[in-house]
Protein backbone atom coordinates (compact mmCIF):
# COMPACT_ATOMS: atom_id res chain seq x y z
CA UNK A 1 0.00 0.00 0.00
CA UNK A 2 1.64 3.27 -1.16
CA UNK A 3 2.20 5.81 1.67
CA UNK A 4 0.74 8.72 1.85
CA UNK A 5 2.80 11.36 0.27
CA UNK A 6 3.33 8.20 -2.37
CA UNK A 7 -0.41 8.57 -3.30
CA UNK A 8 -0.40 11.88 -3.61
CA UNK A 9 2.73 12.64 -5.81
CA UNK A 10 4.69 10.21 -7.74
CA UNK A 11 6.39 11.78 -10.05
CA UNK A 12 8.77 14.75 -10.87
CA UNK A 13 7.36 18.15 -10.70
CA UNK A 14 7.61 20.00 -13.86
CA UNK A 15 8.38 23.67 -12.40
CA UNK A 16 11.31 25.30 -13.44
CA UNK A 17 12.21 28.90 -12.77
CA UNK A 18 15.48 30.36 -14.00
CA UNK A 19 15.67 33.08 -11.03
CA UNK A 20 19.11 34.76 -12.53
CA UNK A 21 23.08 34.46 -11.90
CA UNK A 22 23.02 30.65 -13.05
CA UNK A 23 20.04 29.89 -10.42
CA UNK A 24 17.39 27.68 -11.49
CA UNK A 25 14.45 26.90 -8.78
CA UNK A 26 12.96 23.42 -9.52
CA UNK A 27 11.91 20.05 -7.65
CA UNK A 28 14.27 17.68 -7.19
CA UNK A 29 14.92 13.93 -8.06
CA UNK A 30 16.76 10.83 -6.59
CA UNK A 31 19.96 12.34 -8.40
CA UNK A 32 19.91 15.13 -6.12
CA UNK A 33 19.90 13.32 -3.16
CA UNK A 34 23.39 13.34 -2.24
CA UNK A 35 23.97 17.09 -2.56
CA UNK A 36 21.09 18.16 -1.08
CA UNK A 37 21.97 16.03 2.16
CA UNK A 38 25.79 17.34 1.91
CA UNK A 39 24.16 21.18 1.65
CA UNK A 40 22.05 20.72 4.75
CA UNK A 41 24.72 18.50 6.56
CA UNK A 42 26.82 21.84 5.70
CA UNK A 43 24.16 24.40 6.89
CA UNK A 44 24.11 22.78 10.04
CA UNK A 45 27.36 22.12 11.19
CA UNK A 46 26.57 25.26 14.05
CA UNK A 47 23.22 23.79 15.46
CA UNK A 48 24.85 21.43 18.14
CA UNK A 49 21.69 18.67 16.54
CA UNK A 50 22.84 15.51 18.42
CA UNK A 51 26.63 16.43 18.62
CA UNK A 52 28.60 18.34 21.06
CA UNK A 53 32.23 20.07 20.71
CA UNK A 54 34.40 21.75 22.26
CA UNK A 55 34.09 25.73 22.09
CA UNK A 56 37.43 25.86 20.11
CA UNK A 57 36.73 23.72 17.45
CA UNK A 58 35.01 23.97 14.49
CA UNK A 59 32.22 20.72 14.24
CA UNK A 60 32.24 18.80 11.02
CA UNK A 61 29.10 18.92 8.61
CA UNK A 62 26.50 17.40 10.68
CA UNK A 63 26.63 13.68 10.18
CA UNK A 64 22.85 13.31 12.00
CA UNK A 65 21.41 15.58 9.58
CA UNK A 66 22.79 14.43 6.32
CA UNK A 67 21.65 10.79 6.98
CA UNK A 68 17.99 12.37 8.17
CA UNK A 69 17.94 14.01 4.52
CA UNK A 70 19.09 11.16 3.02
CA UNK A 71 16.40 8.70 4.73
CA UNK A 72 13.80 11.15 3.31
CA UNK A 73 15.23 11.17 -0.13
CA UNK A 74 15.39 7.38 -0.42
CA UNK A 75 12.19 7.33 -1.71
CA UNK A 76 10.13 5.29 0.35
CA UNK A 77 9.39 7.57 3.24
CA UNK A 78 5.80 8.19 4.68
CA UNK A 79 5.62 11.49 4.21
CA UNK A 80 7.50 12.78 0.85
CA UNK A 81 8.93 11.37 -2.37
CA UNK A 82 12.32 11.95 -3.52
CA UNK A 83 10.36 14.08 -5.95
CA UNK A 84 9.57 16.90 -3.11
CA UNK A 85 12.05 18.84 -2.41
CA UNK A 86 12.73 21.89 -3.79
CA UNK A 87 16.23 23.40 -4.34
CA UNK A 88 17.82 25.99 -5.60
CA UNK A 89 20.44 24.57 -8.47
CA UNK A 90 23.80 26.55 -9.10
CA UNK A 91 24.13 25.65 -12.94
CA UNK A 92 26.93 27.04 -13.27
CA UNK A 93 28.94 24.86 -10.52
CA UNK A 94 32.68 23.87 -11.20
CA UNK A 95 33.41 20.17 -10.76
CA UNK A 96 33.57 19.20 -6.84
CA UNK A 97 31.11 22.20 -5.91
CA UNK A 98 27.77 21.43 -5.12
CA UNK A 99 25.46 22.34 -7.45
CA UNK A 100 22.30 22.60 -4.68
CA UNK A 101 22.71 25.83 -2.66
CA UNK A 102 19.34 26.16 -0.88
CA UNK A 103 16.22 23.67 -0.43
CA UNK A 104 13.29 22.98 1.08
CA UNK A 105 11.49 19.95 1.49
CA UNK A 106 7.45 20.05 1.53
CA UNK A 107 6.20 16.92 3.85
CA UNK A 108 2.45 15.65 4.53
CA UNK A 109 1.62 14.68 7.75
CA UNK A 110 -1.79 13.40 8.73
CA UNK A 111 -3.14 14.34 12.02
CA UNK A 112 -6.48 15.31 13.88
CA UNK A 113 -8.61 18.29 14.34
CA UNK A 114 -10.81 17.71 17.66
CA UNK A 115 -12.74 14.99 17.57
CA UNK A 116 -14.19 14.81 14.54
CA UNK A 117 -11.65 15.75 11.98
CA UNK A 118 -8.77 13.66 10.11
CA UNK A 119 -6.38 16.09 7.75
CA UNK A 120 -2.94 16.74 6.42
CA UNK A 121 -0.63 19.08 7.82
CA UNK A 122 1.61 20.36 4.73
CA UNK A 123 4.86 20.69 6.32
CA UNK A 124 7.88 22.38 5.33
CA UNK A 125 11.37 21.02 6.40
CA UNK A 126 14.72 20.64 6.06
CA UNK A 127 15.26 24.31 5.05
CA UNK A 128 19.05 24.61 4.33
CA UNK A 129 21.30 27.30 2.23
CA UNK A 130 24.84 27.90 1.52
CA UNK A 131 26.07 30.26 3.86
CA UNK A 132 27.35 31.89 0.72
CA UNK A 133 24.10 32.59 -0.84
CA UNK A 134 22.23 33.56 2.51
CA UNK A 135 20.60 36.84 2.62
CA UNK A 136 19.53 36.87 -1.08
CA UNK A 137 15.96 36.01 -1.02
CA UNK A 138 16.33 32.32 -1.79
CA UNK A 139 14.53 30.62 0.86
CA UNK A 140 11.71 33.21 0.76
CA UNK A 141 11.20 32.65 -3.07
CA UNK A 142 11.13 28.63 -2.68
CA UNK A 143 8.43 28.87 -0.51
CA UNK A 144 6.26 31.68 -2.07
CA UNK A 145 6.99 30.02 -5.27
CA UNK A 146 6.96 26.34 -4.88
CA UNK A 147 6.20 25.64 -1.40
CA UNK A 148 3.02 26.45 -0.47
CA UNK A 149 1.40 26.87 -3.96
CA UNK A 150 2.32 23.03 -4.08
CA UNK A 151 1.15 22.78 -0.66
CA UNK A 152 -2.34 24.93 -1.26
CA UNK A 153 -2.99 22.99 -4.53
CA UNK A 154 -2.97 19.58 -2.77
CA UNK A 155 -5.57 20.78 -0.52
CA UNK A 156 -3.43 21.43 3.25
CA UNK A 157 -5.41 24.29 4.97
CA UNK A 158 -2.40 24.78 7.78
CA UNK A 159 1.15 24.27 7.66
CA UNK A 160 3.67 23.60 10.24
CA UNK A 161 7.43 24.28 10.92
CA UNK A 162 9.70 23.64 13.62
CA UNK A 163 12.82 26.20 13.07
CA UNK A 164 14.79 28.78 13.53
CA UNK A 165 13.69 31.58 15.82
CA UNK A 166 11.14 34.32 14.01
CA UNK A 167 12.85 33.40 10.87
CA UNK A 168 9.65 32.07 9.43
CA UNK A 169 7.34 34.81 10.30
CA UNK A 170 8.43 36.71 7.18
CA UNK A 171 6.57 34.24 5.42
CA UNK A 172 3.20 34.22 6.99
CA UNK A 173 3.96 32.13 9.89
CA UNK A 174 3.05 32.70 13.66
CA UNK A 175 3.64 30.79 16.57
CA UNK A 176 0.90 28.89 17.47
CA UNK A 177 0.47 24.76 17.70
CA UNK A 178 2.42 24.13 20.84
CA UNK A 179 4.67 21.10 21.07
CA UNK A 180 4.59 18.37 23.91
CA UNK A 181 6.72 19.18 26.78
CA UNK A 182 9.23 16.67 27.51
CA UNK A 183 10.65 15.33 30.85
CA UNK A 184 14.19 13.61 31.17
CA UNK A 185 15.82 11.38 33.51
CA UNK A 186 19.67 12.00 33.01
CA UNK A 187 21.04 9.13 35.28
CA UNK A 188 18.49 5.89 35.23
CA UNK A 189 21.46 4.33 37.78
CA UNK A 190 20.90 7.14 39.99
CA UNK A 191 17.50 8.22 40.20
CA UNK A 192 15.53 4.27 39.10
CA UNK A 193 18.39 2.21 40.82
CA UNK A 194 16.67 -1.11 40.89
CA UNK A 195 15.68 -0.62 36.97
CA UNK A 196 18.84 -1.58 35.27
CA UNK A 197 20.29 -3.06 38.82
CA UNK A 198 22.66 -6.73 38.28
CA UNK A 199 19.83 -8.66 40.04
CA UNK A 200 17.24 -7.28 37.51
CA UNK A 201 19.52 -7.96 34.88
CA UNK A 202 20.05 -11.61 35.41
CA UNK A 203 19.00 -14.30 32.97
CA UNK A 204 16.33 -15.77 35.71
CA UNK A 205 15.05 -12.10 36.55
CA UNK A 206 14.31 -11.03 33.11
CA UNK A 207 12.88 -14.67 32.27
CA UNK A 208 10.44 -13.62 35.60
CA UNK A 209 9.24 -10.62 34.08
CA UNK A 210 5.49 -10.33 34.21
CA UNK A 211 5.71 -8.76 30.67
CA UNK A 212 8.18 -8.74 27.82
CA UNK A 213 8.88 -7.22 24.57
CA UNK A 214 8.95 -8.29 20.98
CA UNK A 215 9.39 -6.78 18.11
CA UNK A 216 6.88 -5.99 15.52
CA UNK A 217 6.39 -7.34 12.03
CA UNK A 218 4.21 -5.96 9.15
CA UNK A 219 1.51 -8.41 10.44
CA UNK A 220 1.40 -6.34 13.72
CA UNK A 221 0.55 -2.97 11.40
CA UNK A 222 -3.21 -3.23 12.37
CA UNK A 223 -2.65 -3.92 15.68
CA UNK A 224 -0.01 -0.79 16.07
CA UNK A 225 -2.70 1.43 14.70
CA UNK A 226 -5.39 0.63 17.40
CA UNK A 227 -3.12 1.27 19.82
CA UNK A 228 -1.53 4.15 18.70
CA UNK A 229 -5.05 6.21 18.73
CA UNK A 230 -5.36 9.39 20.80
CA UNK A 231 -7.81 8.00 23.05
CA UNK A 232 -5.57 4.52 23.58
CA UNK A 233 -2.34 7.28 24.45
CA UNK A 234 -4.41 8.69 27.20
CA UNK A 235 -4.23 12.14 25.28
CA UNK A 236 -6.58 14.90 25.39
CA UNK A 237 -5.14 17.22 22.96
CA UNK A 238 -7.14 18.98 20.32
CA UNK A 239 -4.36 19.35 17.29
CA UNK A 240 -2.19 16.47 16.67
CA UNK A 241 -0.99 13.69 14.90
CA UNK A 242 -2.24 10.51 13.67
CA UNK A 243 -0.34 7.84 13.65
CA UNK A 244 -1.58 5.54 10.39
CA UNK A 245 -0.56 2.24 8.34
CA UNK A 246 1.95 4.45 6.29
CA UNK A 247 3.63 5.42 9.34
CA UNK A 248 4.26 1.87 11.05
CA UNK A 249 4.82 -0.04 8.14
CA UNK A 250 7.61 2.49 7.26
CA UNK A 251 9.31 3.03 10.68
CA UNK A 252 9.15 -0.86 11.68
CA UNK A 253 10.09 -2.29 7.76
CA UNK A 254 10.91 -0.41 5.10
CA UNK A 255 13.59 2.49 7.04
CA UNK A 256 15.12 -0.29 8.66
CA UNK A 257 15.41 -2.09 5.54
CA UNK A 258 17.20 0.42 4.03
CA UNK A 259 19.36 2.29 7.12
CA UNK A 260 22.59 3.12 5.44
CA UNK A 261 24.71 4.51 8.46
CA UNK A 262 25.13 4.68 12.21
CA UNK A 263 23.83 7.91 11.84
CA UNK A 264 20.54 7.28 10.36
CA UNK A 265 18.66 6.93 14.02
CA UNK A 266 16.06 4.21 14.05
CA UNK A 267 12.08 4.14 15.42
CA UNK A 268 12.16 1.65 18.02
CA UNK A 269 9.26 -0.39 18.67
CA UNK A 270 8.73 -3.01 20.65
CA UNK A 271 5.03 -4.78 21.17
CA UNK A 272 4.47 -5.51 24.64
CA UNK A 273 3.16 -9.21 25.87
CA UNK A 274 1.49 -10.87 28.75
CA UNK A 275 4.27 -13.33 29.56
CA UNK A 276 1.73 -15.77 31.42
CA UNK A 277 -1.32 -15.74 28.97
CA UNK A 278 1.44 -14.66 25.68
CA UNK A 279 -1.14 -12.52 24.95
CA UNK A 280 -0.47 -8.98 22.88
CA UNK A 281 -1.38 -6.56 25.43
CA UNK A 282 0.61 -3.06 24.46
CA UNK A 283 2.46 -0.81 22.83
CA UNK A 284 5.85 1.22 23.56
CA UNK A 285 7.78 3.44 20.83
CA UNK A 286 10.15 5.90 20.79
CA UNK A 287 13.85 6.27 19.77
CA UNK A 288 17.34 4.88 20.95
CA UNK A 289 19.32 7.55 19.36
CA UNK A 290 21.26 9.81 21.00
CA UNK A 291 19.14 9.42 24.19
CA UNK A 292 16.64 7.12 24.50
CA UNK A 293 13.05 8.65 23.75
CA UNK A 294 9.65 7.39 25.00
CA UNK A 295 7.45 8.51 22.48
CA UNK A 296 4.43 6.12 23.42
CA UNK A 297 3.75 3.65 26.23
CA UNK A 298 -0.46 1.90 25.53
CA UNK A 299 -1.89 -0.85 27.36
CA UNK A 300 -4.91 -2.57 26.49
CA UNK A 301 -7.86 -2.20 29.32
CA UNK A 302 -7.66 -4.06 32.28
CA UNK A 303 -3.64 -3.34 32.81
CA UNK A 304 -2.12 -1.23 35.30
CA UNK A 305 0.64 0.87 34.51
CA UNK A 306 2.52 0.95 37.55
CA UNK A 307 2.32 -2.92 37.67
CA UNK A 308 4.05 -2.65 34.00
CA UNK A 309 6.65 0.44 34.39
CA UNK A 310 9.50 -1.22 35.33
CA UNK A 311 9.06 -4.34 33.32
CA UNK A 312 8.36 -2.48 30.79
CA UNK A 313 10.97 0.61 31.01
CA UNK A 314 13.79 -2.30 31.59
CA UNK A 315 13.48 -4.40 28.72
CA UNK A 316 13.30 -1.10 26.77
CA UNK A 317 16.54 0.47 27.31
CA UNK A 318 18.53 -3.54 27.04
CA UNK A 319 16.39 -3.11 23.51
CA UNK A 320 17.98 0.34 23.15
CA UNK A 321 21.66 -0.93 23.27
CA UNK A 322 21.00 -3.36 20.68
CA UNK A 323 22.57 -3.12 17.47
CA UNK A 324 20.54 -1.86 14.59
CA UNK A 325 19.95 -4.18 11.58
CA UNK A 326 22.64 -1.99 9.55
CA UNK A 327 25.25 -2.56 12.27
CA UNK A 328 24.71 -6.35 12.63
CA UNK A 329 24.85 -6.86 8.94
CA UNK A 330 27.89 -4.67 8.92
CA UNK A 331 29.52 -6.41 11.73
CA UNK A 332 29.06 -9.69 9.33
CA UNK A 333 30.56 -8.34 6.09
CA UNK A 334 33.58 -6.98 8.31
CA UNK A 335 33.95 -10.47 9.88
CA UNK A 336 33.22 -12.41 6.48
CA UNK A 337 36.27 -9.86 5.11
CA UNK A 338 38.64 -11.02 8.16
CA UNK A 339 37.60 -14.37 7.88
CA UNK A 340 38.69 -14.26 3.92
CA UNK A 341 42.05 -12.58 4.72
CA UNK A 342 42.89 -15.12 7.59
CA UNK A 343 42.41 -17.96 5.22
CA UNK A 344 44.54 -16.13 2.53
CA UNK A 345 47.16 -15.01 5.29
CA UNK A 346 46.77 -19.15 6.31
CA UNK A 347 47.64 -20.56 2.52
CA UNK A 348 50.59 -18.49 2.45
CA UNK A 349 52.21 -19.53 5.63
CA UNK A 350 51.60 -23.08 5.46
CA UNK A 351 53.51 -22.54 1.87
CA UNK A 352 55.99 -20.87 3.83
CA UNK A 353 56.03 -23.51 6.84
CA UNK A 354 56.35 -26.17 4.42
CA UNK A 355 59.46 -24.75 2.53
CA UNK A 356 60.82 -23.95 6.48
CA UNK A 357 60.44 -27.21 7.59
CA UNK A 358 62.26 -28.60 3.89
CA UNK A 359 64.72 -26.58 5.07
CA UNK A 360 65.18 -27.36 8.48
CA UNK A 361 65.42 -30.75 7.52
CA UNK A 362 68.42 -30.44 5.98
CA UNK A 363 70.18 -28.55 8.39
CA UNK A 364 69.21 -30.97 11.26
CA UNK A 365 71.96 -33.04 9.81
CA UNK A 366 74.71 -30.58 10.89
CA UNK A 367 73.03 -30.02 13.75
CA UNK A 368 75.04 -30.63 17.62
CA UNK A 369 73.75 -32.78 20.37
CA UNK A 370 72.33 -29.94 21.90
CA UNK A 371 69.63 -29.01 19.11
CA UNK A 372 69.19 -26.37 16.99
CA UNK A 373 70.20 -22.68 17.67
CA UNK A 374 67.40 -20.46 18.64
CA UNK A 375 66.44 -18.15 15.78
CA UNK A 376 66.85 -14.56 16.26
CA UNK A 377 64.83 -12.71 18.79
CA UNK A 378 63.19 -16.17 20.41
CA UNK A 379 64.24 -18.90 23.35
CA UNK A 380 63.67 -22.04 23.75
CA UNK A 381 61.19 -21.55 26.68
CA UNK A 382 57.37 -21.17 25.04
CA UNK A 383 54.35 -19.67 26.65
CA UNK A 384 50.97 -20.77 26.32
CA UNK A 385 47.87 -18.95 27.09
CA UNK A 386 44.97 -20.37 28.15
CA UNK A 387 42.07 -19.21 26.34
CA UNK A 388 39.86 -20.03 28.95
CA UNK A 389 40.72 -18.00 31.63
CA UNK A 390 39.01 -15.69 33.11
CA UNK A 391 39.54 -12.20 31.90
CA UNK A 392 38.29 -8.57 33.77
CA UNK A 393 34.86 -8.00 32.35
CA UNK A 394 34.47 -4.54 30.84
CA UNK A 395 32.39 -2.50 32.79
CA UNK A 396 28.70 -1.93 31.78
CA UNK A 397 28.89 1.88 29.88
CA UNK A 398 26.37 3.82 31.89
CA UNK A 399 22.04 3.59 30.78
CA UNK A 400 21.66 6.36 28.35
CA UNK A 401 19.74 9.36 29.30
CA UNK A 402 15.82 8.94 29.34
CA UNK A 403 13.54 11.42 27.66
CA UNK A 404 9.98 11.37 28.53
CA UNK A 405 7.63 12.70 25.35
CA UNK A 406 4.24 11.81 26.58
CA UNK A 407 1.16 13.48 27.39
CA UNK A 408 1.83 15.11 30.80
CA UNK A 409 -1.63 13.67 31.66
CA UNK A 410 -0.06 9.96 30.23
CA UNK A 411 0.21 7.47 33.37
CA UNK A 412 4.01 7.30 32.93
CA UNK A 413 4.55 10.99 33.16
CA UNK A 414 2.48 10.52 36.60
CA UNK A 415 4.78 7.40 38.06
CA UNK A 416 7.87 9.14 36.84
CA UNK A 417 7.46 13.00 37.76
CA UNK A 418 9.33 12.94 41.13
CA UNK A 419 12.12 11.19 39.44
CA UNK A 420 12.55 13.25 36.23
CA UNK A 421 13.32 16.84 35.94
CA UNK A 422 10.75 18.87 32.84
CA UNK A 423 13.34 19.52 30.24
CA UNK A 424 14.44 23.73 29.55
CA UNK A 425 12.76 24.01 25.79
CA UNK A 426 9.12 24.29 27.67
CA UNK A 427 6.20 25.80 25.60
CA UNK A 428 7.61 25.84 22.29
CA UNK A 429 5.23 26.38 19.72
CA UNK A 430 5.57 25.48 15.95
CA UNK A 431 5.64 28.22 12.94
CA UNK A 432 2.01 27.67 12.14
CA UNK A 433 0.29 29.32 8.88
CA UNK A 434 -3.55 28.85 7.97
CA UNK A 435 -4.42 30.77 4.63
CA UNK A 436 -7.29 30.93 4.45
CA UNK A 437 -9.27 30.98 7.40
CA UNK A 438 -12.40 30.34 5.33
CA UNK A 439 -11.06 27.19 3.90
CA UNK A 440 -9.50 26.08 7.41
CA UNK A 441 -13.23 26.70 9.59
CA UNK A 442 -14.73 24.74 6.55
CA UNK A 443 -12.48 22.18 6.68
CA UNK A 444 -13.08 21.51 10.41
CA UNK A 445 -16.02 22.17 10.75
CA UNK A 446 -17.47 18.61 11.65
CA UNK A 447 -15.12 19.40 15.10
CA UNK A 448 -16.39 22.74 15.69
CA UNK A 449 -20.15 21.63 15.20
CA UNK A 450 -19.69 18.71 17.71
CA UNK A 451 -18.49 21.15 20.17
CA UNK A 452 -21.13 23.49 19.92
CA UNK A 453 -23.67 20.74 19.97
CA UNK A 454 -22.03 19.39 23.64
CA UNK A 455 -22.54 22.56 25.00
CA UNK A 456 -25.00 24.90 26.32
CA UNK A 457 -24.85 26.61 22.84
CA UNK A 458 -26.79 24.01 21.22
CA UNK A 459 -28.70 24.99 17.92
CA UNK A 460 -27.47 28.67 17.83
CA UNK A 461 -28.32 30.95 14.78
CA UNK A 462 -25.16 33.52 14.60
CA UNK A 463 -22.85 35.13 12.73
CA UNK A 464 -19.24 36.14 13.48
CA UNK A 465 -18.02 38.86 11.27
CA UNK A 466 -14.22 39.05 11.78
CA UNK A 467 -11.95 42.36 10.91
CA UNK A 468 -8.03 41.71 10.96
CA UNK A 469 -7.24 45.64 10.06
CA UNK A 470 -5.30 44.63 6.60
CA UNK A 471 -4.29 41.68 4.88
CA UNK A 472 -0.45 40.45 4.76
CA UNK A 473 1.58 37.82 3.87
CA UNK A 474 -0.05 34.54 5.07
CA UNK A 475 -3.80 35.89 4.60
CA UNK A 476 -6.46 35.61 2.39
CA UNK A 477 -8.26 38.90 3.14
CA UNK A 478 -8.26 41.69 5.95
CA UNK A 479 -11.21 39.89 7.12
CA UNK A 480 -13.47 36.68 8.08
CA UNK A 481 -17.23 35.97 8.22
CA UNK A 482 -18.45 32.59 9.17
CA UNK A 483 -22.37 31.77 8.93
CA UNK A 484 -23.72 29.25 11.98
CA UNK A 485 -27.50 28.29 11.96
CA UNK A 486 -29.04 26.05 14.03
CA UNK A 487 -25.51 25.04 15.18
CA UNK A 488 -23.94 24.32 12.07
CA UNK A 489 -21.68 26.47 9.58
CA UNK A 490 -23.30 27.03 6.33
CA UNK A 491 -20.67 29.19 5.26
CA UNK A 492 -17.39 30.83 5.85
CA UNK A 493 -15.72 33.41 3.46
CA UNK A 494 -12.50 35.72 3.56
CA UNK A 495 -13.35 38.26 1.30
CA UNK A 496 -15.04 40.01 4.26
CA UNK A 497 -14.58 43.74 4.77
CA UNK A 498 -15.85 45.16 7.59
CA UNK A 499 -19.13 47.49 7.07
CA UNK A 500 -17.93 51.31 8.20
CA UNK A 501 -20.19 52.83 10.58
CA UNK A 502 -22.28 54.82 7.29
CA UNK A 503 -23.10 51.54 5.96
CA UNK A 504 -24.07 50.14 9.60
CA UNK A 505 -26.53 53.03 9.76
CA UNK A 506 -28.44 52.23 6.29
CA UNK A 507 -28.57 48.54 6.69
CA UNK A 508 -30.74 49.78 9.91
CA UNK A 509 -32.61 51.99 8.43
CA UNK A 510 -33.44 49.12 5.72
CA UNK A 511 -34.40 46.78 7.98
CA UNK A 512 -36.19 48.89 10.01
CA UNK A 513 -38.32 50.04 6.96
CA UNK A 514 -39.18 46.43 6.09
CA UNK A 515 -40.82 45.90 9.80
CA UNK A 516 -42.83 48.89 9.57
CA UNK A 517 -44.20 47.71 6.40
CA UNK A 518 -45.02 44.34 7.33
CA UNK A 519 -46.92 45.89 10.19
CA UNK A 520 -44.80 44.08 13.04
CA UNK A 521 -41.95 45.21 15.22
CA UNK A 522 -38.38 45.37 14.82
CA UNK A 523 -37.38 41.77 16.03
CA UNK A 524 -35.61 40.29 13.36
CA UNK A 525 -32.42 42.12 13.93
CA UNK A 526 -29.88 39.15 13.53
CA UNK A 527 -27.26 37.79 15.98
CA UNK A 528 -23.68 39.46 15.25
CA UNK A 529 -20.59 39.03 16.85
CA UNK A 530 -17.88 42.00 15.73
CA UNK A 531 -14.34 40.65 16.60
CA UNK A 532 -10.52 42.50 16.15
CA UNK A 533 -7.77 40.41 15.78
CA UNK A 534 -4.78 41.38 14.51
CA UNK A 535 -3.40 40.15 11.56
CA UNK A 536 -2.33 36.33 11.62
CA UNK A 537 -3.26 35.99 15.87
CA UNK A 538 -6.46 34.45 14.96
CA UNK A 539 -4.54 31.39 14.23
CA UNK A 540 -3.47 31.28 17.96
CA UNK A 541 -7.23 31.29 18.94
CA UNK A 542 -7.83 28.56 16.19
CA UNK A 543 -5.75 25.77 17.69
CA UNK A 544 -5.74 26.13 21.01
CA UNK A 545 -3.35 27.85 21.86
CA UNK A 546 -4.62 31.06 23.87
CA UNK A 547 -7.76 31.64 25.67
CA UNK A 548 -10.58 34.57 24.27
CA UNK A 549 -9.07 36.42 27.14
CA UNK A 550 -5.04 35.92 26.75
CA UNK A 551 -6.05 37.02 23.22
CA UNK A 552 -7.49 40.35 24.94
CA UNK A 553 -4.52 40.46 27.32
CA UNK A 554 -1.68 39.97 24.87
CA UNK A 555 -2.99 42.13 21.80
CA UNK A 556 -3.96 45.27 22.11
CA UNK A 557 -5.91 45.62 19.26
CA UNK A 558 -8.20 42.60 19.87
CA UNK A 559 -11.80 43.26 21.04
CA UNK A 560 -14.83 41.28 21.08
CA UNK A 561 -18.29 42.74 20.03
CA UNK A 562 -21.30 41.22 22.32
CA UNK A 563 -20.24 40.90 25.41
CA UNK A 564 -19.97 37.75 27.50
CA UNK A 565 -22.61 36.49 24.51
CA UNK A 566 -19.57 36.33 22.15
CA UNK A 567 -16.67 35.56 24.25
CA UNK A 568 -18.80 32.03 25.17
CA UNK A 569 -19.70 31.57 21.84
CA UNK A 570 -15.77 31.94 20.79
CA UNK A 571 -14.55 29.58 23.83
CA UNK A 572 -16.86 27.09 22.59
CA UNK A 573 -15.89 27.19 19.41
CA UNK A 574 -12.14 27.35 20.27
CA UNK A 575 -11.42 25.92 22.99
CA UNK A 576 -7.93 26.96 24.75
CA UNK A 577 -6.28 23.13 24.77
CA UNK A 578 -2.55 21.71 26.53
CA UNK A 579 0.56 21.74 24.31
CA UNK A 580 0.17 18.33 22.98
CA UNK A 581 1.85 17.91 19.48
CA UNK A 582 4.74 15.40 19.15
CA UNK A 583 6.95 16.94 16.65
CA UNK A 584 9.62 14.29 15.21
CA UNK A 585 11.27 16.35 12.51
CA UNK A 586 13.34 13.82 10.66
CA UNK A 587 10.48 11.48 10.38
CA UNK A 588 6.43 12.54 10.87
Amino acid sequence: MPSIAQATQVRKKPERIDIGDGLVMRWSTIKDRDNIADCMADAFKWSGIAVTVAEDEEPAPNAWVKAGVRRLMRGNSAVMTEYDYAVVENTLAKDGQNPIVAGICLQSVPGFYGEKVSMLYGKPEAVCSNPKYRNQGLVRRLFHELIHPASDARGDVIQIIPGINHFYRQFGYEYAIGIRSSRSIDDLNKKLPTLLSKDALTASALAAEPFTLRIPTLADVPYLCKLSTREAQKSYAQVGLEYRESYWRYTIHDAIETQESEFDARRLTRIIVDAKSGRDCGLVMGASLPFLGLYMFTLEEGYLYREALYPVLRQFALAGEEPSLWEIKQEAEKKAKEESKEEKDGDEQSKKDGEAAKKDNEDTKNDDKDGPAPKDGQTHATTTTDSTAPTSAEKPSAPKPLRLVLDPDHPITKLLESNSTADDHKHIRLYTRIPSYANFILKVAPSLEHRLAQSCLAGITATLQFDFYRKVVGSAGKGLEVVIKDGLIISARDDFVPPTPEELMLAARERKALAKAEGRPDNKKPTVFTIQFAPLTFTRLLVGDLSVDEMIYFYTETSVGGGDDAKLLLETLFPKTKEQFQCDMFWW
